[in-house]
């Protein structure tokens, strides 16, 4: 399968438990039409970048993290927008996941953006001076007109 049909337009992520395709923009109390898992991410391919969009505060944000982390080592991507505007908080370990994801993006000479940092979260990122180590924008354009001016 190309990336051409992977992320054909607004293309949602497949379910993380059945592998069947998503619906863009069901959130919260909508499981996966096949398997009943509640979704918690979906994808699209807007010029080249990966756009992630966290569906709901329920997502496994390591597991999620652990798939880019994948993706990014093995090729399948190289420029992500990580759209966090339905997360408030992340654990210790997820922090450190989302770290090692920027420094696999350096290595693949890829990038890792993160949009819609909700303020509690940003403030997690400046007192532990991690606002130096991500790329963050206030909105999803912005990451992509930084991706857009790098080309």
């Amino acid at each position: 399968m190309t990336d051409t049909e992977l992320f054909e337009g607004a293309r949602p992520d497949r379910c993380p438990v059945c592998g069947s395709r998503a619906i863009l923009g069901v959130v919260g109390e909508t499981p996966c039409p096949r398997c009943g898992h509640l979704l918690w991410f979906a994808a699209n391919r807007i010029n080249e970048v990966t756009v992630i969009h966290v569906l709901d505060t329920r997502i496994a944000v390591i597991e999620l993290l652990e798939l880019l982390d994948n993706a990014m080592n093995d090729g399948t991507m190289d420029r992500i927008v990580l759209n966090l505007g339905s997360i408030q908080q992340v654990s210790s370990a997820a922090l450190g996941k989302l770290i090692k994801l920027t420094s696999r993006a350096s290595q693949a000479r890829g990038r890792l953006r993160l949009c819609n940092v909700h303020a509690d979260l940003r403030h997690v990122f400046r007192i532990t001076r991690l606002d130096r180590v991500f790329d963050i924008d206030d909105t999803e354009a912005e990451s992509l007109a930084a991706f857009a001016a790098e080309s």
